[in-house]
């Protein structure tokens, strides 16, 4: 093993390592003068503690040890590694709090420790010296009932760096938004995802003049209007679900490719060039609002939609024919949801061109008439919600032949009728979903928005 004393880069990723790491790192610590500088120890089933040894590797610059089975906390001795520039750390076992001495790393780039544990408090005095940070990921397990890590950064703070990267899921953050984001001009991604925020967005904010690949800001207690000012980078993703925002719906750049604006109090019409101003969505969401009006014909211009939501508002009319230009373009649409609204009359027979349809609820509206015929001899199978009124079809389909060998996918017909309360129908839809892609191996994506 001496032999690793003159080593600069070790890279055992992605094996099945499943030992403690305590012995390697003491060897590779206990040379003289090590020159270990990019340690990548990632994807395996490393377990135990981090020795306080690892402070002993002076020269390194990268420590990738995610996706592992790591214990207990970063020891102190991290302070001493003062050329790291990469630590990753996330999805692994680890728990307590954040040492201090992190903020003695003023070469720092990048810090993930995200799906982990953490408790107790995270301060300035933990970023103060990272002058380089570009990349800041603290957020913690989605699952756990409370916030158990707490960001209590002054609002007088004025951070040393420029953040490109921030996500601090399911931590304490709030009550206020966070004042030292005042200067992160070049932010890219920001998830603030859960952190118990409440309040209204500070104008400064609006004004920072970002483009960004991704903001999060769902599940908190945000208040107040959106603008339209923000820009977005190619494919990007916005969601604000679970607030109390209020006003117009707001559409942001036309690069969008996901908007999930559900559960809010978003009111008045969808703008009806929504299908020109936003012409790269995939998924949209606009569930649970005051929604009214009409459903905007340009929806069908969303050639790209993979699911539509616009349930529980009080849209009304007909359904418009917005796939009429679909027949025979190649779609990807898997879930249209627009129950519980007042939609009248029949269902457009353009819905026949929606070839891999997998979730159709169209429940307590007030629909007439029968499936589309086009619908009838799909080849996809679909659960349809109906209420128990007015609105009757038979919708055959079937799943692939490697699926039917389980049984639970045999069903060449799946049709459930009945006014369904709207979230045990989506519990029940949600559940077969992942139910399917269990048993299936189905290749399509979870629906999102259900």
């Amino acid at each position: 093993m001496g032999s690793l004393c003159k080593l600069k880069t070790l890279i055992l990723s992605e094996n099945n390592l499943n030992r403690e790491i305590t012995e390697l790192i003491d060897v590779l610590s206990g040379c003289n003068n090590s020159t270990l500088e990019h340690l990548n120890l990632g994807f395996n089933k490393l377990g135990g503690f981090l020795p306080n040894s690892i402070g002993n590797l002076y020269n390194l610059q990268s420590l990738l040890l995610w996706e592992n089975s790591f214990a207990g906390s970063i020891p102190n001795s991290i302070g001493n590694l003062s050329n790291l520039k990469e630590l990753y750390l996330p999805n692994n076992q680890m728990s307590g709090t954040i040492p201090e001495t992190l903020g003695q790393l003023d070469e720092l780039v990048a810090v993930d420790v995200s799906e982990n544990s953490w408790e107790g408090v995270l301060t300035e005095s933990h970023l103060s010296n990272h002058k380089n940070l570009k990349e800041l990921t603290i957020f913690e397990f989605s699952l756990l009932p409370d916030q158990t890590l707490v960001i209590n950064i002054s609002s007088e703070w004025i951070p040393p760096f420029k953040l490109k990267y921030l996500s601090l899921r399911s931590c304490q953050v709030g009550p206020k938004f966070p004042a030292w984001l005042r200067n992160q001009n070049e932010l890219n991604t920001l998830n603030l995802r859960n952190t118990r925020i409440s309040g209204t967005i500070p104008d400064w904010f609006w004004k920072l003049d970002l483009e960004l690949d991704q903001l999060d800001l769902g599940y908190n207690q945000f208040s107040g209007r959106t603008p339209n000012s923000l820009k977005f980078s190619s494919e990007s993703s916005v969601s604000l679900i679970g607030n109390h925002f209020s006003g117009s719906l707001p559409l942001w750049s036309s690069n969008v490719s996901s908007l999930n604006l559900g559960h809010n109090s978003f009111s008045g019409p969808i703008p009806r060039d929504i299908g020109e101003r936003m012409p790269m969505l995939m998924d949209l969401n606009l569930s649970y609002n005051f929604l009214t009006g009409t459903l905007p014909v340009s929806i069908g211009n969303l050639y790209g939609l993979l699911t539509l939501d616009v349930s529980n508002n009080y849209l009304s009319g007909e359904i418009p024919e917005l796939w009429e230009l679909w027949d025979g373009v190649p779609n990807l649409l898997l879930s249209v949801d627009l129950s519980n609204n007042n939609l009248s009359g029949e269902l457009p027979t353009s819905v026949g061109s929606l070839t891999v349809i997998t979730f159709l609820l169209l429940s307590n509206n007030h629909l007439s008439g029968e499936l589309p015929s086009a619908m009838q001899i799909a080849h996809t199978s679909v659960i349809l919600i109906s209420e128990a009124t007015g609105f009757l079809g038979i919708f055959r389909g079937g799943f692939d032949k490697q699926c039917q060998v389980f049984g639970f996918c045999s069903y060449d017909q799946i049709c459930l009728m009945g006014a369904f309360h709207h979230d045990f129908a989506a519990f029940l839809l949600s559940t077969y979903w992942i139910l399917h892609r269990i048993i299936c191996q189905d290749l399509f994506p979870l629906v999102r928005g259900i």
